[in-house]
């Protein structure tokens, strides 16, 4: 697959390394709107660190469809504008050896996917919108760093399994159940890592 320079320049010679890591940085995005499997992701992210060239590099993205980074770049994560009334049922958040942020105007969908691996990922949920009822982030977490900051009037359930990992929270004071507060319920898995979640109106620092 072609690449381009900073400057935009089609077929410009890449160090290996950075051709390195634009392959991760596909991988990840094709892997986000499912044209790849985790299986898949695997076997192909074992080819990346394998190769010895950059033509290596090249055929192991060479046989996926080339809109994967527009259709990654319309995932869940970007602002939306205006705000869905009716919002996806399912979405995914990938970050693989980068960091990645999510702020501002943005929407949930019910079920959100957040892969994290040997990566940092915060999320900020102060100006997001969180459909009615139950909202649930799912984790997958492996020698990674991942911050969520949520606003008051949110009721926040801990679910997680934390493996060799540190989760630490300040959520003291939360809606009552039964307040009809709308509620964000964390699951899925940190191994090695470490999850931290905040309330208060203020961005991620």
């Amino acid at each position: 697959m072609a690449r381009s320079d900073p400057d935009g320049s089609p077929h410009a010679p890449l160090s290996l390394e950075r051709e390195r890591e634009l392959t991760v940085e596909l991988l990840s995005q094709h892997f986000a709107v499912d044209n790849i499997s985790l299986e898949d992701l695997e076997q192909r992210m074992e080819q990346v660190y394998r190769a010895r060239n950059v033509a290596s590099l090249r055929d192991i993205t060479r046989d996926l469809p080339t809109a994967a980074a527009k259709a990654a770049s319309e995932s869940p994560g970007r602002a939306v504008a205006p705000l869905d009334p009716f919002p996806m049922e399912h979405g995914r958040i990938v970050s693989i050896m980068a960091e990645t942020k999510r702020q501002g105007l943005w929407q949930l969908p019910r079920k959100l996917d957040v892969w994290s691996i040997m990566a940092e990922t915060k999320l900020d949920l102060t100006e997001a919108q969180l459909p009615d009822g139950v909202t649930e982030i799912r984790l997958h977490g492996v020698m990674t760093a991942v911050k969520l900051v949520v606003p008051p009037g949110v009721r926040v359930v801990l679910q997680p399994s934390a493996v060799m990992s540190s989760v630490d929270d300040d959520l003291d004071e939360q809606p009552a159940v039964g307040a009809r507060a709308p509620v964000l319920r964390i699951t899925g898995r940190m191994i090695m890592g470490e999850l931290k979640v905040r309330v208060r109106r203020r961005e991620i620092d």
